[in-house]
């Protein structure tokens, strides 16, 4: 029988439980996680590559162009990252398959990748071609990280040497200095296959210091999706032979991310001119961009954009108006989100506009007095009233012949 503790009895006091229980539960714990180690390692190799294959196919999303991987999943749970980590045998099986290995994915956070698991995962994708993504945890946003722009640095150096077998490369950080120089770490680099390049970082903090560079040459002949913060836009676009004129399958830009940190800034001009030079731009996006020069020293007539699509993000009012007033076709859809669009001095001409985020203070009527579209979207504006819906029913305040006049 066990003894039972008992408060009255004075015997009692001091004494622990029979220490044959906690024998009996230890050796009882140490039995079941031999037992479950030993099951996950008894699985033959035949089953364990069935179960990962199915992982592999569910992690895939088929588009337009083909198949490719997909895009939502969460970093801890990861394919083939997450299995790899369960045991050293899973590990090995996974490393044996390098369809598996073709989505490089490394972290620049406090959970960072290791240099060394950076090499395998590029080895054990053998000489196919990759996705490569190096980001951060979407937690990890916040605060200060004084080492990403080393731990980035030894990332984008393993990438360059397989930058020959990249389709697509993503960038994901939080400042601007701990992104890649196009200019110097791509250069005189030969990308075939590479069809996306994002560099994206959350804050301009200044970026690199520049260094000088007479001849640069960066071939990725297929790009079509170029994402670029603005100072390795006007390193390689603006301030030396315009690399959009040599990008013949471009279809989308993003621009974005610049701070005034100093009285040098960038010229608003120069980036429309070096966009209207891109023979086949489809989509274009400008976003939290700030300008040294919102007027043209002398009158500039010779800048026309044809786009198809846009999106005007955390742009000051005068730079919304002179972006609008040069984006001279008709796209069929703009999208506008925290701008100052009380100010604009031309009526949008979209056929579909969405605004999103616009403040109290702002007047949806200023861009919208002459415009002819067919949908308009209002997201989160806090513009939006009866006024406006009044305005809308009599034709405004600025053109009576407003295209919703009842």
């Amino acid at each position: 029988m066990t003894h039972q503790l008992d408060p009255s009895n004075s015997s009692d006091e001091g004494r622990c439980p029979d220490e044959s229980l906690f024998t009996i539960y230890h050796s009882t714990q140490i039995s079941c996680l031999a037992a479950t180690r030993n099951f996950i390692g008894a699985l033959p190799v035949e089953l364990l590559l069935a179960i990962f294959t199915h992982l592999y196919r569910s992690s895939r999303r088929l588009t337009p162009t083909g198949e490719t991987w997909g895009l939502d999943d969460p970093l801890a749970s990861l394919f083939p990252y997450a299995p790899a980590a369960v045991c050293s045998m899973w590990g090995s099986v996974l490393s044996s398959v390098p369809e598996f290995w073709t989505r490089v994915v490394i972290r620049v956070d406090s959970q960072h990748t290791r240099s060394r698991d950076v090499r395998r995962y590029f080895e054990w994708s053998r000489n196919l071609h990759l996705d490569v993504i190096i980001t951060r945890h979407r937690d990890e946003f916040e605060g200060d990280d004084k080492g990403e722009k080393t731990k980035v640095f030894r990332a984008t150096r393993e990438l360059v040497r397989h930058i020959g077998r990249c389709r697509s490369i993503y960038f994901n950080v939080m400042y601007s200095s701990s992104l890649p120089s196009i200019l110097h770490d791509f250069h005189q680099e030969t990308a075939p296959h590479l069809h996306t390049l994002k560099l994206k970082c959350k804050v301009d903090d200044g970026g690199s210091p520049r260094r000088k560079l007479v001849h640069w040459s960066f071939d990725a002949p297929d790009l079509r999706h170029l994402y670029l913060d603005a100072r390795n836009f006007f390193d390689v676009c603006i301030d030396r032979n315009n690399w959009l004129k040599r990008l013949r399958n471009l279809h989308s830009l993003s621009v974005s991310r610049y701070r005034q940190l100093s009285d040098k800034g960038i010229d608003l001009y120069k980036l429309l001119k070096a966009i209207e030079e891109s023979p086949s731009l489809e989509y274009l996006e400008l976003k939290d961009l700030h300008f040294s020069r919102l007027r043209p020293w002398t009158r500039v007539d010779n800048i026309s954009i044809d786009l198809l699509s846009m999106n005007l993000e955390d742009l000051s009012g005068e730079v919304f108006s002179e972006i609008v007033g040069y984006v001279d076709s008709a796209p069929t859809a703009t999208r506008i989100s925290r701008c100052a669009i009380t100010t604009c001095h031309h009526s949008l001409i979209s056929g579909g506009v969405a605004f999103h985020d616009l403040s109290a203070d702002q007047d949806l009527m200023t861009p919208l007095a002459h415009w002819r579209g067919r949908t308009l979207s209002l997201v989160n504006c806090a513009c939006f009233h009866d006024e406006f819906l009044q305005d809308m029913i009599d034709g405004g305040p600025h053109d009576q012949s407003f295209a919703c006049k009842g």
